[in-house]
């Protein structure tokens, strides 16, 4: 493992982490100019671990330990690519924005990364959702230089996408409706 290079990533993870809580505003306007994949996924990488653990906090699943911290990795993870490719295809669909998807992906992963922390508990999902979004909102007029009415209308529209989307796959997997 590279030293230096770990403890950069560990250094700039830690203080995303506080600038997020204390000055998302100026996190977001930053981030264009140094912003990566890498960090994003390694931010998402870290907060769904962190999700993952503490979840098992909140009682026995029906599998065994492992199963479910599995099960909660790849959930917290895998929210973040839907809702960033949800996003992401709203976004250019509304405003022709060339912005990348790396960008958009960084958005959600640190939006979506920060809630983790705390979004474990069971009652605090009407909290962190709110925060979530609010926090995507000011990174889509931050870093992708939306209005506030584009902004709004990407939430809008992508959201409820979102949703009907997982449902549809629920549905699918499970054979209810």
């Amino acid at each position: 493992m590279n030293t230096p290079g770990a403890l950069s990533a560990l250094k700039f993870y830690s203080q995303g982490v506080i600038r997020l809580l204390i000055e998302p505003v100026l996190f977001f306007a930053d981030l264009p100019a140094v912003h990566t994949l890498g960090r994003a996924l390694g931010f998402t990488a870290l907060c769904s671990g962190f999700y993952a653990g503490a979840g098992l906090l909140t009682g026995p699943g029906p599998q065994s330990p492992s199963v479910m911290a599995l099960i909660y990795f790849i959930n917290a993870a895998g929210m973040v690519l839907i809702s960033s490719v949800t996003g992401f295809c709203t976004m250019v669909m509304i405003s022709g924005k060339s912005r990348g998807f790396s960008l958009v992906f960084g958005l959600y992963a640190y939006a979506s990364g920060i809630t983790m922390l705390i979004s474990w508990l069971p009652f605090m999902l009407w909290f962190t959702e709110p925060w979530k979004y609010w926090l995507v909102y000011t990174g889509f007029r931050q870093s992708c230089g939306l209005s506030k009415a584009r902004a709004i209308s990407v939430l809008l529209i992508s959201v409820p996408v979102q949703w009907c989307l997982i449902y549809s796959a629920i549905t699918a997997v499970t054979g209810r409706v």
